[in-house]
């Protein structure tokens, strides 16, 4: 059975709908020109198969070719687990634009509940001079983890070639880093909210975590 995928457009069929961007947790479609409709950007994000976009897609325009030459057979993607070819554990990189928050709360997290079972980094598209004060405090008063002490602000550059890439979830065009999987966390940015709102995502990352120790493990 195949354990690559990668996504084709049948753009006779489609309609321009977005809808397979709209929903793609993988960061794998994005609007093409003019016309609006999808290109593939990330394909080797599909590696896991969860082929989410084909069953929403309305126009039934996205199909997927496997790499034994197998089209169309589903993968359950919340038991699938990636087979990943390194050398010792696997290098995980949270990615977002500034790496002042999302992506630093999870590389925290990952190094306190994961670090037998994988490497944690975080990093940019872009940089803030600064991690973001109030992810300091509170993942300190959660966790007791000083950030500030242990982290810093970091370009994709600045990080080891990875090979999980986490999205966390930017609302921007993803970068095309190659990895043997990925996925996108979706998770919405907390910065100037409240307390509960960081305490909300910081949590929904932890869970994010314990799930991707379990598939890496």
């Amino acid at each position: 059975m195949s354990k690559g995928w990668y996504p084709m457009i049948d753009y006779e069929k489609c309609i321009g709908c977005m809808a397979c961007n709209d929903m793609c947790r993988h960061g794998v479609y994005k609007p093409d020109g003019p016309d609006g409709k999808p290109k593939v950007v990330y394909g080797t994000g599909c590696v896991h198969g969860c082929h989410g976009c084909e069953r929403q897609c309305p126009a039934k325009a996205i199909h997927y070719s496997g790499d034994d030459g197998t089209l169309d057979i589903d993968y359950d993607f919340e038991r699938y687990k990636p087979q990943i070819r390194c050398d010792g554990k696997p290098k995980v990189a949270f990615v977002c634009v500034h790496n002042s928050c999302r992506s630093q709360m999870a590389e925290a997290l990952g190094k306190k509940l994961a670090d037998d079972v994988f490497e944690s980094y975080s990093a940019g598209t872009e940089l803030k001079d600064h991690i973001n004060p109030d992810a300091v405090r509170i993942m300190k008063q959660l966790h007791g983890i000083d950030m500030e002490a242990t982290q810093y602000n970091k370009l994709i550059s600045d990080i080891p070639q990875p090979d999980v890439v986490i999205f966390m979830g930017c609302n921007v065009s993803c970068p095309n880093l190659p990895s043997q999987y990925a996925e996108n966390w979706g998770l919405d940015d907390p910065s100037g909210k409240s307390d509960d709102e960081f305490k909300r995502t910081i949590s929904q990352i932890e869970q994010n975590i314990l799930r991707l120790k379990q598939k890496l493990k």
